[in-house]
């Protein structure tokens, strides 16, 4: 069997896109970037150029489960994982990682977000392959980095240090979208790359990488072990995992930690799908100007703007600077588009108050 994986991980609400992005139907389900597919149908392309369909592992909340069968009906149905709650990224990723190491003992992976924009995937794959080469060669855990192409301080940030190998460095440090002032001196210095998310690994090195760095895990790790035994995990079985996992990403809980983790410096264009104010750089050129998703928009005296509204809709907007105007269902709303914090709190307004229809 050939031991190369790709483990997508579709389970996330989206809330900083909201209201498109919606509890019941998530971005990763969405044409959010009017391209004729959804995120997870592009990241499940993107990998199928190179990797076998069956090394294709899907995990998501068991709430979308018929979402994920719609609209990757050739998932094979081993293939998707479905957790009973949120927990973060550690969790699913242990979770595929035994149930790699299940089918093979030598199994590698590479573990991506669904809600990414990659260009030139002839480069992704020649870094792709070039990482699995590493990772089965070298006990170490690797991240992916790009070059930054501006000051984003929304964006994750990976320190290189001493070199490992051709365009593999080790880590000297992660920052965690770091202010204006930090992201200004990361992208002047020339030591710092995006973080994009995409991490490459050997299951047994993930796995011996997250005993050392959190042993209170090691209870889980147990459990799991214990129940892939039975070559078939129940659904309460899942559940008794999740119920006592702690709530841990990749970064918190081993990458920060862990001795041997390097970052490959990779050659594709790059960005996280992930607020309005990515969606616009990634519509707007190098020219900026006003961005219309879907929709029809009649500009006067505005500049800097994003409208995204159901198709048939027309925005008149005047005086406008740096807004986003997004319609979908039952909100319409309109703030500054790159005031993340302010989507932050009108979802937790809503969540606080008994809005629950609106999300």
């Amino acid at each position: 069997m050939n031991n190369k994986f790709c483990v997508i991980l579709a389970g996330g609400i989206g809330s900083r896109l909201w209201p498109s992005s919606r509890q019941a139907l998530p971005k990763q389900f969405l044409d959010i970037l009017g391209e004729g597919e959804t995120l997870l149908q592009s990241t499940y392309r993107r990998y199928r150029r190179f990797i076998e369909p069956e090394n294709i592992i899907v995990v998501t909340n068991e709430a979308y489960s018929n979402l994920v069968c719609e609209q990757l009906p050739e998932l094979p149905a081993n293939n998707l994982l479905l957790e009973p709650m949120r927990r973060n990224t550690v969790p699913c990723v242990v979770w595929a990682a035994f149930e790699l190491l299940n089918r093979t003992p030598d199994a590698l992976m590479i573990v991506t977000p669904s809600d990414q924009k990659i260009v030139d995937e002839d480069a992704l794959q020649s870094d792709v392959m070039k990482g699995f080469d590493f990772v089965a060669s070298h006990a170490s855990c690797l991240s992916m980095g790009v070059e930054p192409s501006r000051q984003e301080p929304t964006f994750g940030y990976i320190q290189m240090s001493d070199q490992m190998a051709d365009d593999i460095y080790r880590v000297q440090s992660f920052t965690e979208k770091p202010n204006a002032y930090f992201t200004k001196l990361f992208c002047e210095s020339k030591e710092f790359l995006w973080n994009t998310g995409l991490f490459m690994w050997s299951a047994r090195t993930f796995i011996e990488a997250l005993r050392k760095s959190s042993p209170r895990v090691s209870v889980i790790e147990d459990k799991f072990r214990d129940f892939l035994r039975v070559r078939q995990l129940t659904s309460e079985m899942i559940d008794s995992v999740y119920e006592i996992f702690p709530n841990l990403s990749l970064e918190g809980a081993i990458l920060e930690k862990a001795d041997n983790i390097g970052v490959m410096q990779c050659h594709f264009q790059w960005t996280d799908v992930g607020t309005w104010n990515q969606l616009y750089e990634m519509r707007s050129g190098a020219d900026g100007g006003n961005v219309t998703i879907d929709g029809r928009t009649l500009f006067s005296d505005c500049d800097g703007c994003l409208v995204k509204l159901p198709d048939g809709k027309l925005a008149v907007l005047q005086g406008l600077t740096d807004y986003a105007v997004v319609e979908e269902g039952n909100v319409l709303m309109i703030c500054k588009k790159d005031d993340q914090q302010a989507v932050r709190k009108f979802v937790n307004d809503l969540q606080v108050n008994g809005g629950s229809e609106y999300l």
